[in-house]
This record gives C-alpha cells, sequence and structure tokens, in this order.
C-alpha cells in the first residue's frame, strides 16, 4: 500500500496480506476481522476505531504507530514488537500477547482487563487511567512507568520490578505485590497505605 493515504469504513475480514509494509496511512473504521497481517510492518500509521478481532499480527513490526480506540479481540500479536506506539482507549480480550517487545508505548485508556502480560519489560510506558483489573504482570519490568489512575484491582505484580514507577495510593492495597521490587519512597508510601506509621530510630 502506497504512503499518504487515507481509507475510511473498508472490510478487510479475511484477507490475506502477510508481509505488508505500510508507511502514513490512516485507517478509519476499517474492519480487519480475522485478517492475516502475519509479519506486517507500519510506520506513523494511525488506525482509528479499526476492529482487529481474530487477526493474525504475529511478528509484526510497528514504529510510531497509533491505534486510537481499537479492537484487539482474540488478536494473535505475539512476536511483535512496538516502539513508540500509541494504543489510546484501545480494548485488549482475550489477545495472545506474549512474548512480545515493547519499547515507551502509551496505553493511556486502554482497557487491558485480565490479559496475560507475564515476563513483559514495559519500562517508561504510560498506563495513565488505564484498566488493569485483575491483569497478569507478574515478573514484568516495570520500571519508570506512569500508572495514574490506573485500575489495579486484582492485578498481579508477584515479583515485578515498579522501582520509579508512578503510582496512586491505591495500588498498594488493591494489587497482589509479593516479592515486587519497590524503592525506599515506595516503601514509604505502601506502608502508609497499609495504616503503618513510619518513624526514625
Amino acid at each position: 500500500m502506497s504512503s499518504d493515504e487515507e481509507t475510511i469504513g473498508e472490510d478487510y475480514g479475511d484477507a490475506r496480506l502477510p508481509r505488508q509494509e505500510w508507511k502514513q496511512r490512516h485507517f478509519t473504521n476499517c474492519t480487519f476481522r480475522d485478517a492475516d497481517l502475519f509479519g506486517l510492518s507500519t510506520q506513523n500509521v494511525v488506525f482509528t476505531d479499526c476492529d482487529f478481532t481474530g487477526a493474525d499480527l504475529g511478528e509484526s513490526r510497528h514504529l510510531a504507530t497509533a491505534f486510537r480506540s481499537c479492537n484487539f479481540t482474540r488478536t494473535t500479536l505475539w512476536h511483535s514488537e512496538f516502539r513508540s506506539c500509541s494504543f489510546l482507549g484501545s480494548t485488549f480480550e482475550n489477545s495472545r500477547l506474549r512474548p512480545m517487545y515493547i519499547d515507551e508505548c502509551d496505553f493511556t485508556l486502554a482497557s487491558l482487563g485480565g490479559a496475560d502480560l507475564r515476563g513483559l519489560d514495559f519500562t517508561d510506558c504510560r498506563f495513565r487511567e488505564t484498566n488493569l483489573v485483575r491483569t497478569d504482570l507478574r515478573d514484568c519490568l516495570l520500571r519508570s512507568v506512569d500508572l495514574f489512575g490506573a485500575r489495579t484491582g486484582g492485578a498481579k505484580l508477584d515479583g515485578a520490578d515498579l522501582r520509579g514507577a508512578h503510582v496512586d495510593a491505591g495500588l498498594w492495597t488493591s494489587a497482589s505485590l509479593a516479592r515486587t521490587k519497590i524503592e525506599l519512597t515506595q516503601a514509604v508510601a505502601y506502608a502508609t497505605a497499609q495504616g503503618l506509621t513510619v518513624e526514625g530510630s
């Protein structure tokens, strides 16, 4: 597909488009249900209100691409790479997400509730007001992530590395945190959230 084109309302359902290279494209209200997008490469592409239900995006590569309010239900994304991408307001449900490479991506307002994200590296990513209810984040690298406003009820953060992360006080009481790595200031915040009083010797 050539660059600098806008596609609106197109139906790519069941299409076979493996190993395509898309640059500077805009897709709005398009359907990619059950499409073969294996090995897709995108750069500076914008997907708005697009449906990727059942699509195969395995081993795909994405650079500075935005997925705005897109639907990823039963989508295959394993062995894919996302660098400087945005998933603003997108929904993930029953999708295959690991292993996956993530570099400085924005998941603001996205829904990842119940997703299996074990062991992924989200260093420097943004999860503002993201739905992480019952999400499995065990052993994840979450260093310097922005979790302000994220919903974390029932989230599993056991063994994760949260050092340098920006979090709300509610995370310390709503998530499972066994063996989680935190900094001293975070330890004080945790203790305060648990109703403890931290005093000097």
